[in-house]
């Protein structure tokens, strides 16, 4: 197997800490270390790849944190998306770019900006998928999380009947992808016994991927094979400069794995990891367990009758945050902004810094 560590997001949900010159992935929110760095060192040690078929797909602005997170990651093995064009033409370019350096194989593309409890119980489930797609090449598969909540800021996959049994594991057909569900929804999903969590990790033939372009996204097919000559004539990162940008701007999802559902070409393999995307300031609390009180302290905080409340300061010229009787807040202080938001509503805050971003008064802010 080959692995891909997608670290390419812009991680809006996690700002101010996280702006576009830090996405999320690379913030040192886990013990001085960064998502994506943990996610390397995990699969370097996992054995599910040999050390150099593990490739990391980063955008051409956060190259530079790359090379400073991941000093010891070979430059070679680093895919530099120049255009942000979303995770189908990201994945269409990973793929070609693992299969000219290792030939056709089976590839996991995992996404980076997340936490995992039991990344055993995570490693386990990819050799699962790959064992699969060995066996049953026409299909795509996903790893996707058993639900532990009702959540309606994750996609939702729905399994069918099981294609395969391995050890303690079933492998399912997938029913099909469902967007972010309303709470009424949510709290079916996490009722039934059908629906898992989207978590965005893949694993699937490389051959087999690039036939499925070619069936539901034919124009895009033909840029990637475009791509995969030009590389092939001269200086790879060249080749990607001049064409990638002329890919369309789709998701993974809607572009490939929707419609391989459709045609009941998509597998899953369900797993329990304890897995959070750490989606907004509220998830905070799927990676770091709060106090008796409900809340999670970062930095110098000083708390009175509070209660169910995020306080995060990475403000070098704040002395204390101090807080008297309030309840189901996040703060988050910086040197150059606070947000004040309920954490109900965290998942707000993408909308906020598109709003930023559109402004001149704030777009520096982002």
């Amino acid at each position: 197997m080959r692995i891909v560590i997608r670290a390419g997001g812009v991680g809006s949900r996690l700002w101010p800490w996280s702006r576009s010159d830090r996405p999320k992935q690379f913030l040192r929110l886990f013990s001085g270390s960064s998502s994506t760095r943990i996610a390397w060192q995990r699969f370097k040690t996992s054995g599910l790849a040999p050390e150099d078929g593990i490739f990391l797909s980063v955008g051409k602005d956060s190259l530079d944190l790359a090379l400073e997170e991941l000093p010891d990651f070979p430059a070679e093995r680093i895919i530099v998306e120049p255009a942000r064009r979303d995770t189908a033409a990201a994945i269409g370019l990973e793929t070609i770019w693992v299969t000219q350096r290792c030939g056709n194989d089976v590839i996991a593309s995992i996404g980076s900006d997340h936490y995992v409890e039991k990344p055993n119980e995570f490693i386990r489930a990819l050799r699962t998928a790959e064992r699969f797609a060995r066996e049953r090449p026409d299909y795509l598969v996903a790893i996707a999380c058993e639900p532990t909540r009702v959540e309606t800021n994750y996609g939702h996959i729905k399994r069918g009947q099981a294609l395969a049994h391995y050890e303690e594991t079933n492998v399912y057909q997938v029913d099909k992808f469902t967007e972010k569900p309303d709470f009424r929804l949510a709290q079916e999903y996490a009722e039934s016994d059908d629906y898992l969590w989207n978590a965005n990790f893949f694993v699937w033939p490389s051959q087999t991927l690039m036939k499925k372009f070619e069936q539901y996204e034919p124009e895009m097919h033909k840029i990637l094979l475009q791509l995969k000559d030009r590389m092939q004539e001269g200086s790879s990162r060249d080749a990607v400069r001049a064409i990638y940008p002329g890919l369309k701007k789709t998701s993974i999802d809607y572009a490939v794995l929707e419609p391989a559902a459709r045609d009941g070409k998509m597998a899953v393999v369900p797993v329990s990891m304890g897995w959070s995307d750490i989606g907004s300031w509220a998830t905070l609390t799927d990676a770091f367990p709060p106090d008796e009180n409900g809340n999670l302290l970062f930095g110098p905080v000083l708390d009175h009758e509070t209660k169910d409340t995020i306080i995060f300061v990475r403000n070098p010229d704040r002395r204390v945050v101090a807080t008297i009787g309030v309840e189901g807040l996040a703060i988050i202080d910086t040197n150059d902004a606070l947000l004040i938001v309920p954490k109900e509503q965290c998942g707000k805050v993408k909308r906020l810094v598109e709003q930023m971003r559109e402004s001149e008064q704030w777009q520096d802010l982002v």
